[in-house]
C-alpha cells in the first residue's frame, strides 16, 4: 500500500468529495511553482523506456499514459501534473463562456467499486482564463476538451451551439497540442443530446472550418453500441481532414449493465455519471467495435476503469492508441502513473 493509500486518502475521504479535490488542485498547483518540486516529482514518478513511447495525431509521447478531462478543469496544475510521468495531459472540458455548473453536492464516492458519481455540469472559468494559464512552457503535450457553455437559461440550438464551439476554439487552438470536441457532456441535461442529429456534427465541424484549424481534433462521442451509428459518424469525419480521432464519454445516467456492488438505490441517490472500474467493460465493448469500423485510419483516446496495468493494456490490445485516468487517481494516488507504465513495460 502507498503513502497515499494509507496516509493521505483516509484525510481526504473525510472531506466532501469535490473540497478534497479542490485541496488537490489546489496542493498542485502551489507546488508546481517550484521547480525543486517538480523535479523531485519527476524523478519520483517519471519512467523512461522507449518501448512505451507512442503518438497522438502525429504528436510525439513518451508514453501512452495520460490524465483524462475532467481532473483539471481550468488548468490550474498544468506544471505538476507535468511531472507526475503522464505521456500527456488534457485539460477542461473548457467553454467559451464561464459556467458554474450544475448546483452542488455534485461529486460522489463509491469506495466499494472504487468509483466516482459525477454531475458537475461542465463548471469553467471560460476560454480565456485558461488561456492565460497555458502561455508557458510545458513538460508533456496538453490537449483541451471544448464544450458548449452550460447555461440552462439558453437551451441547445443549432447556429448558436456551432458559434459557441467556435469561440472557445479560436481562443484556446493555439495554446493546445489537440482539441478535443466533446459532444455529449452526460451531465449537462440542455445539452448532452444535441448532436444525436448527426448532421449536426457535420456542420460543427464546417463552422470550425471557418477557424482555420491548425491542430488536430478529436471527436469525444456519446457512447453507443450501435456499429450503425459509429459508422455514419466516421463517414462523417471522413469528409474533414482535421479530425485525427475518437474517444468515448462516460454514460449518462447508471446504465443496468454497468459492473456494480455498491445497491442500487443508493447509488440511485447520487446524480450523475458513473466513472472509474463500474463502466469499464461497457467502455471496452464500445472501443472495440469503434475499432473494427476505423481500422488505422484515426487514433482513439480510451478513458473507463483505468486503475491498473492489466486494464490500460486491455485498452490498448482493443485498438486504444493511448488511455487516461482520473478516478484511479482519486483512490491510489500520483504512484498509479509509475506503476500502471512499469506493468505495461512487464507486458512488453
Amino acid at each position: 500500500m502507498s503513502v497515499y493509500e494509507s496516509a493521505v486518502r483516509p484525510l481526504l475521504f473525510r472531506l466532501d468529495p469535490e473540497r478534497a479535490h479542490n485541496l488537490t488542485l489546489a496542493a498542485s498547483e502551489l507546488g508546481g511553482r517550484s521547480s525543486l518540486v517538480r523535479r523531485a516529482a519527476g524523478r519520483a514518478f517519471t519512467v523512461r523506456d522507449p518501448r512505451l513511447e507512442t503518438s497522438l495525431a502525429g504528436i510525439p509521447l513518451a508514453n501512452p499514459l495520460g490524465l483524462a478531462a475532467g481532473f483539471d478543469k481550468n488548468a490550474r496544475a498544468v506544471r505538476m501534473l507535468g511531472a507526475l510521468g503522464f505521456g500527456h495531459l488534457e485539460i477542461g472540458s473548457v467553454s467559451a463562456d464561464a459556467s458554474d455548473g450544475n448546483p452542488k453536492p455534485r461529486l460522489f464516492r463509491v469506495p466499494q467499486d472504487e468509483a466516482i458519481v459525477v454531475a458537475y455540469g461542465v463548471p469553467n472559468e471560460g476560454a480565456h482564463a485558461v488561456r492565460e494559464r497555458l502561455s508557458g512552457p510545458r513538460r508533456v503535450p496538453v490537449g483541451i476538451n471544448l464544450v458548449k457553455t452550460n447555461d440552462p437559461a439558453k437551451p441547445a440550438a443549432g447556429p448558436e451551439v456551432y458559434e459557441d464551439y467556435a469561440a472557445s476554439f479560436a481562443v484556446l487552438q493555439d495554446r493546445a497540442d489537440y482539441v478535443a470536441l466533446n459532444l455529449s457532456c452526460p451531465n449537462s441535461a440542455a445539452d448532452r443530446d444535441f448532436f444525436d442529429e448527426l448532421p449536426r456534427i457535420d456542420a460543427l465541424l464546417s463552422r470550425l472550418a471557418q477557424e482555420d484549424v491548425r491542430r488536430p481534433l478529436i471527436l469525444k462521442l456519446k457512447p453507443t453500441r450501435d456499429a450503425g451509428v459509429l459508422r455514419e459518424i466516421v463517414a462523417i469525419a471522413d469528409g474533414h481532414p482535421f479530425v485525427s480521432g475518437f474517444a468515448i464519454n462516460l454514460p449518462s445516467g447508471k446504465p443496468a449493465d454497468l459492473n456494480l456492488t455498491v445497491a442500487r438505490d443508493s447509488l440511485d441517490r447520487m446524480p450523475g455519471a458513473v466513472g472509474g472500474p463500474p463502466v469499464e467493460a461497457f467502455v471496452n465493448a464500445i472501443l472495440g467495435t469503434l475499432k473494427s469500423i476505423t481500422g488505422d485510419r484515426y487514433d482513439l483516446i480510451a478513458a473507463g476503469g483505468v486503475a491498473s496495468a492489466e486494464a490500460a493494456y486491455t485498452k490498448l490490445q482493443l485498438g486504444a492508441t493511448v488511455v487516461q485516468l482520473y478516478t484511479g487517481l482519486i483512490y491510489h494516488g500520483p504512484g498509479l502513473v509509475k506503476e500502471i507504465l512499469t506493468g505495461l513495460l512487464a507486458r512488453a
